[in-house]
């Protein structure tokens, strides 16, 4: 039976993006192998991790706050516990999900995930010491890689087209929409109903981390164009946690929730992520740049009507069954949230098209073909 050591640092912290990637394809290989190691950056174990490390983040932001180049100064300390890890436990294969690779003595066949280059696409919306880490590390974890992975044609595009990578190396493995998301009843949703005081089939839903790429300016510029034509509105919730560059739409966000119409809701547990899609009279996603794109698929699982962006890899998850928008257009938007609202046989046909075709995502099928792209290393 093979070793896998897999870096599962992104689960130290609330799950979001790269982190739920990562748990999902640490949950699947489990399954199917015995003997796997997780590394944690700052400790390494047999045991898969499904919540956060109490005071982590509060660790990190402290470190990127105090600390000189503290990306640098911790993927040196990584690097060194990486490396003794290997050292004694001598894993037959090393799984990076998040980008960068460690740089070894060891001959280890890697597999690193690259799951889309907004640091070199939008450098503007990362902190300038990420950029510069991006810059400095990834080309050579993407040559020191056996395999890439990502997680659409598009981002595979886009590596071969800036010479990042030979397109043979890359293997596109579809990120996959677990079982638990499904069509909510009005009774399932009565809890969080009362919770968030909100009303079944009675709200738009917006859920990402909120910074510039998902393109929260414009949409909210959007809906405040849609408050300016409808008498009778539904409100906005917009559920996530605060990313970088959040100054970027500060403004206009103070200006929307002052409507009285716009709701933050902030982090929310996956069980109340499952309700909150189902319940939502249609799910808005206008991001400017994505990977992937998981919320829609998400979504779309839920039974419930998508609009959102023509751009990057949006098209390929949503297809023909959502409504896909030019995300730098908010009048195209505002009138699509507007008709939305308005035709209840449109929000039918959309949220049909769209649970039947979020069954072709499924995280088993992106596991299985993992796990053959293993195979083929070992």
């Amino acid at each position: 039976m093979p070793k896998i050591l897999i870096d599962t640092t992104p689960l130290l912290k609330d799950l979001s993006g790269v982190g739920y990637v990562t748990y999902q394809y640490a949950k699947g290989l489990q399954k199917l192998h015995q003997n796997i190691l997780f590394y944690y950056a700052w400790f390494y174990g047999s045991t898969l991790r499904q919540r956060p490390l109490g005071e982590y983040e509060k660790a990190v932001n402290l470190a990127k706050k105090y600390l000189p180049r503290p990306y640098l100064v911790t993927h040196s300390l990584k690097t060194a516990i990486f490396n003794y890890t290997l050292a004694k436990e001598r894993p037959d294969i090393f799984i990076q999900p998040n980008y960068i690779s460690f740089p070894t003595p060891f001959d280890i066949p890697t597999i690193t995930f690259v799951h889309d280059l907004s640091h070199i696409r939008f450098k503007e919306y990362h902190p300038k010491e990420r950029v510069e880490y991006f810059e400095r590390f990834l080309p050579r974890s993407i040559q020191k890689s056996a395999k890439i992975v990502t997680i659409s044609e598009f981002t595979k595009k886009e590596l071969v087209d800036l010479g990042l990578c030979e397109p043979q190396k890359i293997e596109v493995i579809y990120n996959g929409v677990e079982e638990k998301f499904h069509p909510v009843s009005k009774e399932e949703f009565a809890a969080t109903a009362k919770k968030y005081g909100v009303k079944y089939r009675g709200y738009f839903l917006f859920v990402g981390t909120l910074e510039p790429r998902k393109n929260l300016k414009t949409l909210l510029e959007a809906y405040l164009g849609y408050l300016a034509k409808t008498s009778h509105p539904t409100p906005l919730l917009l559920a996530g946690g605060v990313g970088w560059r959040s100054e970027h739409f500060d403004k206009i966000l103070q200006k929307a929730l002052d409507t009285g119409y716009v709701r933050r809701l902030g982090y929310v547990s996956e069980e109340e992520l499952i309700a909150l899609y189902g319940g939502a009279k249609a799910f808005v996603f206008p991001s400017i740049y994505e990977g992937f794109g998981l919320p829609p698929l998400e979504a779309m699982a839920c039974g419930t009507p998508v609009l959102a962006s023509n751009a990057s890899s949006i098209p390929e998850v949503v297809g023909d069954a959502g409504m896909l928008v030019d995300p730098l257009d908010s009048d195209e938007i505002t009138r699509a949230l507007t008709r939305l609202d308005e035709d209840e046989a449109l929000r039918l046909i959309l949220a049909k098209k769209g649970l039947a075709r979020s069954q072709n995502f499924s995280w088993s099928k992106a596991v299985a073909k993992f796990d053959e792209l293993i195979h083929t290393l070992l």
